[in-house]
């Protein structure tokens, strides 16, 4: 449909101007669209394809009845070979269930009219088709049974059910009902049980020397290439069998025979199949061709010892034929599949930057894919050892690399390591390996993985670390410009406290007589003075500073102390109450002061601007800390102000969105950052008794 859809698109492209063309299309869709015709109460359409297998069946019932007859050793009453049972089940097994009643339907009249011309009482016809139709449809049905769907005769699988059911179920069961058949019309000589065995024996040679014809050429489809190869591979078999089957006298060496070997070995290897089943139907045509006419190695007995003996020969010949060339099929399948499935993981690795190596311990060799080659940096010809590889590993991780390896070997376990590599030229690249060990018992076999380089990657998350950090310093800036007054204010404090001290100690000495311990006071408040003006400048230095993030064991306590004491003049400015609630004994975490820090004091500073138009008494900010679990801590700053507006609150933490007039909107952004780098979590909510409050997580 969806080419006959490309090819109406095309024709209009085409013919858009042309009324009489579009005339001719219209007409052809009408005819297409038409629904098929079904019979009823079959789900069968009534169409030219059923027409024509109806058809098919007949006519190849039909003459395979007469191909039937004509291979029966006379006065033998039972052919060597009749192919109208397994042409019945070849169209079966090629026919969908719901049709089968079709074969049957169109087998009967030509089946009626060759035994009614061979002189066969119409009962004795009748009963005979009911039996050759039991011996299709156990057949077919119990090969449909075992494979779950159509045969194809390309796997053993298949080919072990075809032999169960079509070759052996079938004609033994169906044998029954037609050797009870003949002794009941009193139809034909001998005992019931040797009418069963000639039957059976002649219906599976039948059905592995036609049946598989049949559903093999109906399902292979033969390159244009094997049409040559098949013809001289079929001559020289005929030419060869001709020669052994029919020129080889009684009394010739019975080695010969094999002549016609290489031929059949070819066709089962090198075309599958369907060539070792034409291969099959030619030898057994020729041999009771030959022995019907008294010629060859299967003329020296009488009729039904020369008939037992072609049968034995072609059934023990076919049997091996099919199941080698099954199998022969089966591999070449499965290797296509293979190089199929390697071509297609070999884009993918390639696509996704991955390489695929395999490491085997024993003989320390490793195989590494073109991909892997250029990674590590090896020439394609050079060979790649443990010790090699490891010289392409980082100085400092070549430790961790081979310990991961050797756990691996070990544990049976799967490994995954990020580590640098050094190559050729001197630069440093990043890769991540994943591998697991393949055993065989309690061997080592090999250790298989892959490497996903991931340089750019790393180079990109540098980069954006340090501009994170270089945003972190400058909102730390911003920060402390915010505070820069009342930072001012605090040290003219300490630094008039020292100039006051040092003139009353300047006046002292000047003085005839010098109080010591009065001058000891005054040394004491300058030293006094100075350390606290040097605590606040040193905060500010730390705050300010650029440098690398540095983690290590934080107090978060210590942290909020540190914060209070560098905003107490801010809030002193305001005339706001500044409270801590801490609470005591609780673990360290991992972090980096600074960083955290910063968090604090941004938030410290947005609850401050969050009451400044409060009257004096209600300005009011409250930090606490309080353990969460086992596995976190929390710090929380409350402002006792007007709270969030909803519009604000879904918009927080979002970059340069600010309801500051002269805010650049990323304090928040970059606190956030700041928290998530250290695994933990950033709220903010309003307090049902007024005010806001941002709480920060911190993993232990």
């Amino acid at each position: 449909m969806a080419r006959r859809e490309r090819v109406l698109a095309r024709d209009q492209l085409c013919t858009r101007h042309i009324p009489a063309m579009n005339s001719i299309r219209a007409t052809v869709e009408e005819r297409d669209s038409r629904p098929a015709r079904m019979i009823p109460g079959t789900g069968v359409a009534l169409d030219a394809r059923l027409v024509a297998t109806a058809l098919a069946v007949f006519a190849g019932y039909y003459l395979g009845a007469k191909i039937g007859f004509a291979l029966t050793f006379q006065p033998h009453p039972v052919s060597v070979l009749w192919p109208p049972n397994s042409i019945m089940t070849a169209a079966l097994l090629l026919t969908p269930l719901r049709m089968w009643w079709v074969i049957l339907l169109a087998a009967l009249p030509a089946h009626w009219i060759v035994q009614l011309e061979s002189d066969v009482p119409p009962a004795m016809v009748l009963c005979w088709f009911i039996s050759n139709s039991c011996e299709a449809l156990i057949g077919a049905g119990l090969a449909r049974y075992l494979t779950g769907g159509p045969l194809r005769l390309t796997s053993l699988r298949d080919v072990s059910a075809f032999c169960l059911s079509v070759a052996f179920a079938g004609p033994f069961f169906s044998s029954f009902l037609d050797a009870a058949f003949v002794q009941w019309n009193e139809w034909g000589h001998g005992t019931y049980w040797e009418l069963w065995r000639l039957r059976f024996i002649s219906n599976v040679l039948a059905a592995l020397t036609i049946a598989p014809l049949i559903v093999t050429w109906a399902t292979t489809r033969i390159a244009r290439l094997h049409y040559v190869e098949a013809g001289l591979v079929f001559v020289g078999l005929a030419v060869a069998s001709f020669a052994v089957l029919y020129r080889l006298g009684p009394g010739g060496d019975s080695a010969l025979l094999y002549l016609p070997l290489p031929f059949l070995l070819w066709a089962a290897v090198r075309l599958g199949s369907w060539g070792a089943s034409t291969a099959v139907a030619i030898v057994a045509l020729l041999a009771i061709w030959s022995a019907a006419h008294g010629h060859g190695p299967f003329s020296t007995g009488s009729s039904e010892q020369n008939a037992l003996s072609i049968q034995m020969f072609l059934i023990v010949m076919s049997l091996p034929l099919m199941f080698l060339a099954a199998l022969i099929e089966e591999r070449a399948k499965a290797e296509t599949e293979l190089r199929e499935r390697e071509a297609r993981i070999s884009l993918a690795t390639e696509s996704a930057n991955l390489a695929l190596w395999v490491y085997e311990p024993e003989r320390d060799v490793a195989w590494m894919s073109e991909k892997g080659q250029a990674i590590y940096g090896f020439e394609p010809q050079e060979p790649v050892t443990r010790e090699s590889f490891l010289r392409s590993v980082h100085p400092d991780e070549r430790d961790s690399v081979a310990a991961a390896f050797d756990r691996a070997l070990e544990r049976r376990e799967t490994f995954e390591i990020e580590h640098r590599i050094i190559r050729r030229g001197g630069e440093t690249g990043w890769v991540i390996m994943r591998g697991r060990c393949l055993f065989d018992g309690d061997k080592a076999v090999e250790l298989i993985g892959v490497t996903i380089d991931v340089t750019q990657q790393k180079q990109a998350d540098l980069q954006l670390q340090a501009h994170r950090q270089e945003m972190a310093h400058l909102s730390r800036l911003a920060v402390m410009g915010e505070i820069a007054v009342s930072l001012a204010h605090e040290l003219t404090q300490p630094l008039t406290g020292i100039v006051s001290n040092a003139d009353a100690g300047r006046r002292i000495i000047e003085r005839r007589s010098i109080d010591r311990g009065e001058l000891r006071e005054l040394l004491a408040d300058i030293s006094a003075d100075g350390r606290r003006a040097g605590d606040i400048v040193h905060g500010i230095r730390r705050m300010v500073k650029k440098g690398e993030t540095i983690r290590k064991p934080v107090n978060l306590n210590e942290l909020v102390t540190n914060v209070v004491h560098l905003v107490n003049p801010e809030a002193s400015l305001h005339s706001c109450e500044l409270k801590t609630l801490l609470e005591p004994n609780l673990p360290m975490i991992e972090g980096d002061p600074v960083e955290l820090q910063q968090v604090l004091l941004n938030l410290v500073v947005n609850a401050f601007d969050a009451v400044r138009d409060l009257p004096a008494q209600s300005r009011k900010v409250v930090i606490a800390t309080k353990g969460n679990g086992a596995d976190a801590i929390e710090v929380s700053i409350r402002d006792f102000g007007a709270g969030v507006s909803k519009e604000t609150q879904d918009r927080l933490f979002e970059q340069f969105y600010t309801t500051k007039a002269g805010g650049l909107g990323m304090g928040l952004a970059i606190a956030r950052s700041i928290v998530q780098s250290h695994g933990g979590t950033i709220i903010g909510e309003n307090v049902e008794t007024g005010g806001a409050r941002f709480q920060v997580t911190l993993p232990l």
